[in-house]
């Protein structure tokens, strides 16, 4: 592992929670014309290998629920930002199925997630059309 400041690790930090951030923005933008809405949830802590080496306090990650009416149909999870091969990693939980988000950026200032279903091997870009597509998929239980 590359071995960061604790400056580097604390900037990586803030930058991922702004990330995350946008991402629930763009999920509440894409969820304004359904009956869906996005609620916090419960907030997960942060403590990876990095920030343990530079002596940074462990941090929480906000998680949201998408709900319709009183019933859970996804619950969004950080799970980590130093994940070999990503920018970072959040996990898409639902009843019927769970799903992989990746930031596969790299060395772009943009994220680009990429949406796995099970299959690692074929992600598709996260956008409003496949988001929606999940989360129909997971609706009718």
């Amino acid at each position: 592992m590359n071995e960061f400041s604790k400056q580097e690790v604390e900037r990586q930090i803030r930058d991922w929670k702004k990330r995350i951030a946008e991402l629930y923005a763009d999920i509440q933008l894409w969820l304004k014309d359904t009956e869906n809405l996005l609620k916090p949830g419960t907030k997960y802590p942060m403590y990876e290998e990095p920030m343990y080496r530079c002596g940074i306090p462990k941090t929480e990650m906000d998680s949201a629920v998408i709900v319709k009416g009183k019933q859970s149909i996804l619950t969004v999870i950080p799970k980590g930002l130093w994940v070999i091969g990503t920018k970072g990693r959040i996990d898409i939980l639902a009843i019927k199925k769970s799903y992989i988000l990746i930031d596969a950026a790299e060395f772009k200032i943009t994220p680009d997630w990429i949406l796995y279903n099970g299959n690692l091997n074929k992600g598709v870009s996260l956008n409003k059309q496949s988001f929606l597509e999940i989360l129909d998929s997971n609706s009718s239980i």
